[in-house]
């Protein structure tokens, strides 16, 4: 996880702080972005074997302050996990997130259950390794790649 914030987290005992330090470079934890928090408390409480295989995570909006590559690595770490037995709730907006998991579903040949609310508000049950979700991220992501195509070929 180190590696995805080029840097880590540490506390400093006398001032009785966190900081995140990356190379010679140390700055306060509210200095420090909300992605490289999201990461580095996560790798906090896998280093303090706070969690174990028995834990169960809630992540809300994985990719909040997160760059695409960061969101990948990041999930590249959370299926890790996973198959060390902790299970992981994830709710996102994003299609990075939702394309992400369904090619980790796809290349080990896994179930990922997916719950999207319909237009109308009724849950819809899918599961990765059939395919990506018919739902409104998929959509919106479909919709705009048919109005760059439409418009690139003059339309």
């Amino acid at each position: 996880m180190e590696q995805v914030i080029k840097g880590k987290i540490e506390y400093d005992d006398q001032k009785n702080e966190w900081y995140y330090k990356r190379g010679n470079a140390r700055f306060t934890i509210g200095m420090t972005s909300e992605g490289v928090k999201k990461i580095a408390i996560f790798n906090r409480l896998l280093s303090n074997r706070y969690l174990d295989n028995h834990a169960v995570i809630f992540i809300d909006e994985l990719e909040s302050a997160l760059h695409p590559k960061a969101i990948s690595d990041y999930l590249d770490m959370i299926f890790e996990l996973s198959q060390a037995g902790i299970q992981f709730f994830i709710a996102t907006h994003s299609y990075f997130v939702v394309k992400k998991l369904y090619l980790l579903a796809k290349m080990h040949s896994l179930s990922i259950p997916v719950l999207s609310l319909t237009a109308d508000g009724k849950p819809s049950y899918d599961d990765m390794e059939d395919g990506m979700p018919d739902n409104s991220i998929i959509d919106e992501s479909i919709r705009l790649y048919q109005q760059e195509v439409d418009w690139s070929l003059g339309g």
